[in-house]
């Protein structure tokens, strides 16, 4: 058995999501493989057209593989894939993916690979998740929040998103930058912030000139408006309260070098990026080990500002997150609301009166969102909401929504909250 054939490690990636893992983590051991861009390509599209192409396969298979198979089911699935979406020829695509079965060590399923790659595609009436490359709870909460919008929304999901960079406001600026980079033939497009550009092809971000020296940091324009609304005063004392990684909190410091920042969470174990981008980017940034919820870790200092960019479904992401459509649930969105209920109500006696308070997502669903923030108003007579007036995104009653665009930025929801 090997795994070097970048379809049989594809295979293993995606069968590993199915099981629950992240495609992240999934990833991660193939990041120096020399194949690398080839395998996660197979896997983000894999996941991005998961509904469709089970949907298919499962047509043709007489019975379910056993458990211990799915590797090849996943196997057929990427096969799948490369024969509708990709420019590569269809007898290519079989072969290869037949000698794939080979490297996973299931040789007898070679037949079967081949049989069932080599089924002319019928044209049948998909389902409705099939239709829309997603779960019928999704579907259905989209539809029903945006009526208009819905079927944009959800096509957008489906397109990939475009790779922006936050160039470092202390080294360089995005004029600059991007003349740095277009001398290297890498051709970029304005961003809409002061700060920020996208790449028009997108590449590995060790790739690109500038990186070693700090000159920019990979960040969507959604995730970048998070510290320009939050906006601390001067020498004030911040707490990012859902810090890992850590990229808000070093925009943060990269926009505010002079506050006192605390940066928490509960998950240490991803600590690690943070501390090796600050050294790249020349910032100073030390993540605690600390449950929001909670306030054992705290010095009983109130703070001038307050960041929640809380945990939550990620449906505003899928473009980028795209094994999201395949783990989340609904039964995920009650849970993660009283998650974020519980931070809300907890950081909110840690702020000094005057303060702000940023409460962000990267979803779509007002129920972790418009929900969230108005069940915590109704519980602090002293909280009050400051409009968001802005150019991108809609009003909402009680903050502003972006919504995915293809070729734009991700979905994100915002709310700005004064202490009196």
């Amino acid at each position: 058995m090997s795994l070097n054939d970048p379809r049989a490690a594809a295979a293993r990636s995606i069968r590993a999501v199915s099981a629950g893992e992240s495609l992240e983590t999934a990833l991660d051991a193939y990041r120096d493989h020399p194949e690398q861009a080839l395998i996660f390509e197979l896997c983000y599209g894999v996941l991005r057209h998961w509904f469709s192409l089970s949907e298919w396969l499962d047509s043709q298979l007489r019975k379910p593989l056993r458990k211990k198979d799915l590797d090849v089911y996943c196997l057929m699935l990427v096969g799948t894939y490369q024969l509708q979406y990709s420019a590569i020829a269809n007898y290519a695509a079989v072969n290869l993916a037949v000698e794939a079965a080979r490297h996973l060590g299931k040789g007898w399923a070679c037949g079967l690979v081949n049989s069932v790659l080599r089924t002319p595609k019928k044209s049948v009436e998909p389902s409705i998740e099939a239709r829309f490359e997603a779960p019928t709870w999704l579907i259905q909460s989209i539809q029903r929040h945006y009526p208009e919008w819905a079927d944009k929304i959800l096509q957008a999901n489906n397109t990939r998103a475009p790779m922006t960079l936050r160039v470092n406001r202390n080294r360089q600026t995005a004029e600059s930058f991007a003349q740095v980079l277009g001398n290297q033939g890498i051709p970029t497009v304005p961003g809409n912030l002061a700060n920020s550009l996208s790449l028009a092809t997108p590449q590995a971000a060790n790739t690109i000139p500038g990186y070693s020296d700090g000159w920019f940091t990979v960040q969507d324009e959604a995730s970048q408006r998070v510290i320009q609304l939050l906006a601390p005063q001067p020498s004030t004392r911040v707490l990012d309260a859902c810090a890992a990684p850590g990229i808000k909190a070093l925009q943060l410091l990269e926009a505010h070098q002079d506050i006192d920042l605390t940066a928490i969470d509960m998950d240490a174990t991803r600590s690690s990026f943070g501390e090796n981008e600050s050294l790249r980017l020349g910032l100073p940034f030390k993540l605690r080990a600390a449950d929001a919820t909670q306030q054992d870790w705290w010095d009983g200092v109130l703070f001038d500002s307050i960041l929640i960019d809380a945990p939550c479904t990620g449906t505003g992401t899928l473009r980028r997150k795209p094994d999201i459509k395949v783990h989340r649930t609904h039964e995920d969105v009650i849970r993660l609301q009283r998650r974020q209920k519980d931070l809300l109500c907890n950081l909110w006696h840690m702020l000094a009166s005057g303060g702000t308070l940023l409460y962000s997502t990267c979803s779509i669903l007002p129920d972790e969102n418009d929900s969230v923030i108005r069940h915590f108003l109704d519980q602090a007579a002293d909280a009050v909401t400051a409009p968001i007036s802005a150019n991108w995104g809609h009003a909402t009653r009680y903050g502003r929504q972006s919504l995915p665009e293809e070729g734009g930025a991700d979905g994100f929801f915002y709310s700005r909250i004064t202490k009196l």
